[in-house]
């Protein structure tokens, strides 16, 4: 699969990818022609970049579990431990986010209110 259509399917930039790679996230991704040719591997691979980003990791925590994934099962804990940590800082954002919303609703229901007197 091609950059382009890599890009689109995950609606992303070609600028976003080639960053991925440069830092070592994705790849070495196989080229044709000097073309990247993205496989299944890789797809999976940045699902994974993804969803730990959007859940709010970096990039730098991302690189030292991707060295540790590629260590083998002998790192599992090690694997384990830092998913949890990010699920329990991505379940606080949660919780912090939910209280947020909630009160903003309760704004624009105030304002509503004095609207409609």
């Amino acid at each position: 699969m091609k950059i382009e259509t890599v890009a689109q399917r995950y609606h992303i930039s070609t600028s976003a990818i080639r960053y991925y790679e440069q830092q070592g996230l994705i790849g070495p991704i196989n080229r044709i022609n000097g073309i990247r040719d993205f496989n299944t591997t890789d797809l999976e691979r940045m699902d994974f970049i993804l969803c730990v980003k959007q859940c709010g990791m970096t990039i730098k925590q991302m690189k030292q579990f991707i060295a540790t994934y590629e260590q083998g099962d002998s790192t599992l804990r090690e694997r384990l431990t830092i998913l949890q940590t990010q699920l329990s800082a991505s379940e606080e954002q949660l919780t912090t986010l939910t209280q947020s919303i909630s009160h903003l609703k309760q704004k624009i229901g105030d304002i509503h209110i004095r609207l409609a007197e």
